[in-house]
């Protein structure tokens, strides 16, 4: 069975979004006749994570910096001990890229998943990936934005129960909530200021924030300036994101860029709407009015007004989640993501595959 390694980062909670990606298409992979590992540039929880799940991980750190030899011979070093016929990477440098082949991989493929490159937020249509045999972008938006080479578009997908999970309670505060580091670009900031409007607006509306970053003492200082530090809570990362939104009501994703969030994904499992910026690939997973609603990046009162209007009708969010759950088992499920990555796998080792593949018949519309 040819072996795949796939390289991230690091294992620091930033990267769980990816990790998540990643843990999925290594469980299905082995499916379509491929064994996948990973490999973080830096130690960190996520190792261990990988680890429980039954998915061989190890952490070595370097910067994928050329500069960083001591790093690079570490990681070249491993990579001899455990060949793959596939190096994936989820980070750039074309550092790493030459280092894989000089390791041995027979095909290196970049996987771009993200219009900027933090924390500068450049854009990546001015990436080069010299020395990637292909390229995968996780979202058509992405994709669009790349130039000099012709990505394929693989959307990552989620494992999903037979049947949707249950309703949020239709009476009592609205809970909304947000899965997200606490990072300028995720904009919480507009979470906030909804919330104390709703509180003014007399909507009983209780907000909780998952996730951990640089803009957390900010965001704690705007709330209680705002008056809302009572709804507010900060619960810090968390691993366990489906017991959260089972005791939400929606998902809030206020974002300035995106490229495919995981978080996203989360939501429509848990069968719960999202309410979000038309940026990046949220406009092709959420339908807008049909498994959410979307508004322009920035644009706080579109915010406001779609919340206000679904407290009124509770059994409207009820129906949106539903049908995001039937949309993530239509369009994105796990094991959909595999066989499309894996078909490329194939194609770069001139390999029969190990399952029939279909051609895929239905696209999210946009």
């Amino acid at each position: 069975m040819p072996t795949c390694v796939h390289i991230l980062k690091n294992a620091q909670p930033e990267c769980t979004g990816i990790a998540r990606v990643v843990a999925d298409l290594a469980r299905h992979s082995g499916a379509y006749g491929y064994q996948a590992s990973i490999l973080f540039l830096g130690d960190g929880p996520l190792v261990t994570a990988m680890q429980d799940a039954g998915i061989p991980a190890t952490a070595i750190p370097w910067t994928g910096h050329r500069g960083d030899l001591a790093g690079a011979w570490r990681v070249w070093r491993w990579m001899r001990k455990h060949p793959s016929q596939i190096a994936h990477l989820h980070r750039g440098a074309g550092a790493l890229r030459l280092l894989c082949h000089l390791a041995g991989a027979d095909a290196v493929v970049q996987h771009v998943h993200g219009p900027t490159l933090e924390p500068y937020l450049n854009s990546v249509s001015e990436l080069r990936f010299r020395g990637a045999d292909a390229v995968i972008a996780c979202s058509q938006s992405v994709a669009d934005s790349l130039r000099g080479c012709a990505p394929q578009v693989v959307y990552a997908g989620i494992e999903l129960q037979p049947a949707p999970p249950s309703a949020p309670p239709l009476s009592g505060p609205l809970r909304l909530g947000v899965l997200s580091r606490l990072v300028p670009l995720k904009n919480i900031e507009a979470v906030i200021v909804a919330t104390a409007r709703l509180t003014q607006m007399e909507i009983d509306v209780q907000t909780e924030i998952a996730g951990t970053g640089p803009s957390e003492s900010a965001l704690r200082d705007l709330a209680a300036s705002s008056s809302v530090a009572d709804r507010v809570r900060f619960l810090g990362w968390q691993q366990d994101a489906a017991s959260l939104l089972s005791t939400w009501h929606l998902l809030l994703m206020p974002s300035m860029h995106e490229g495919f969030p995981v978080a996203a994904l989360e939501a429509m499992r848990a069968a719960r709407p999202i309410f979000a910026s038309r940026v990046g690939g949220l406009s092709e997973l959420v339908e807008d009015g049909v498994t959410g609603k979307l508004f322009a990046p920035g644009d706080t009162d579109a915010l406001v007004r779609s919340i206000a209007e679904m407290d009124k009708d509770r059994p409207q969010l009820t129906r949106m989640g539903r049908q995001g759950w039937e949309r993530a088992r239509t369009l994105f499920s796990a094991d959909q993501a595999a066989r499309r990555t894996t078909e490329l796998y194939d194609r770069l080792l001139n390999r029969k595959p190990n399952r029939s593949i279909e051609p895929d018949t239905i696209a999210p519309s946009p």
